[in-house]
């Protein structure tokens, strides 16, 4: 018996469903390559004078270790507590230096707040959006897509040329008597990828750092890192080309993240408010480096088991 296009109901299905889980699989997993690939594309640029930790926090790690760097600093200022629980409550005075550390300060006055909760609090975030627009100002931060949108809508055809295909031959095989009900199925999952794909065909719009943004990271890194090594010359801080210092515990956030925050039973209790976010700009690498220059305070240990006293010691 002849078979239409030379190929049987069951060769067809095989070939279609093996198609499609083809362009599935790009789909899913191309993203991620690419995106690894721009991370570990190197900085081929001299790095500008250094920015304040604030602005260091946002090259490294973005929005939420900029906020991460803030209560690491109010934490060491004795300005903020965090219960064991990730519970962060406000003390003492307002602070008055930087507008984050007031806005952060602010979030935490109910007590309730988590790391994750000040993170998304409506005063907090137009201050870290402040500082987004000074570094994109600056040339250090961009807002860009993510450079996929050609790939998506590539994607979107090669579902559409499926579904054309798998349309042509189940009208191909009714006019025949064959039976197309597994092919029908086939076009039912295929119509809804590419449904899917067809609406998240523009990628969301991110800010990055720069090639010189990236520079600055790594400059500081380098400096933190040779703040360990000789710390004899550095002392207990990292002066970098701007004349910047970065000390104690901002630092070490601002370059590695809050799991890094030189007092293992702060850091513990902030993790669990879900301060376990995005390490990003280069991970912990030369981040740790910079613990050296924390500074010590007495207020360090837990009172009463419950919540941590504002010092934040030093891990070591």
């Amino acid at each position: 018996m002849d078979e239409p296009w030379g190929i049987s109901g069951p060769q067809f299905l095989l070939i279609f469903g093996l198609a499609l889980a083809v362009v599935l699989l790009v789909q899913l997993s191309w993203p991620s390559i690419a995106r690894k690939r721009q991370r570990d594309a190197p900085a081929v640029v001299e790095a500008p004078p250094q920015p304040d930790v604030y602005q260091l926090a946002y090259l490294a790690g973005g929005a939420d270790r900029t906020v991460d760097t803030a209560i690491a600093t109010l934490l060491e200022q004795e300005l903020l507590r965090v219960s064991s629980k990730g519970k962060l409550s406000a003390i003492g005075k307002r602070p008055s230096r930087k507008r984050l550390e007031r806005a952060v300060h602010d979030a935490a006055k109910s007590g309730t707040a988590t790391v994750a909760m000040v993170r998304k609090s409506p005063v907090v975030r137009p201050e870290v959006e402040k500082i987004r627009e000074d570094l994109e100002r600056r040339g250090l931060v961009t807002v860009v897509g993510d450079g996929l949108d050609g790939f998506r809508t590539g994607v979107v055809a090669a579902y559409v040329a499926l579904v054309l295909i798998g349309v042509v031959r189940a009208v191909n095989g009714a006019q025949l008597d064959r039976p197309i009900g597994g092919l029908i199925g086939l076009l039912v999952v295929a119509g809804i990828l590419t449904l899917i794909a067809f609406t998240s065909r523009k990628g969301k719009k991110t800010s990055q750092a720069t090639d010189a943004g990236h520079a600055v990271v790594v400059r500081a890194r380098e400096d933190a890192k040779a703040a360990q090594e000789r710390p004899e010359e550095f002392a207990s801080t990292s002066r970098n080309g701007g004349g910047t210092l970065l000390v104690g515990a901002a630092a070490v956030v601002a370059l590695g993240g809050i799991a890094l925050y030189p007092d293992d039973e702060m850091s513990t209790a902030l993790l669990s408010g879900g301060g376990g976010g995005w390490t990003g700009g280069g991970g912990s690498s030369g981040g740790s480096s910079c613990s050296s220059g924390s500074s010590c305070s007495s207020g360090s240990s837990c009172g009463g088991g419950s919540s941590c006293g504002g010092g934040g010691g030093c891990g070591g």
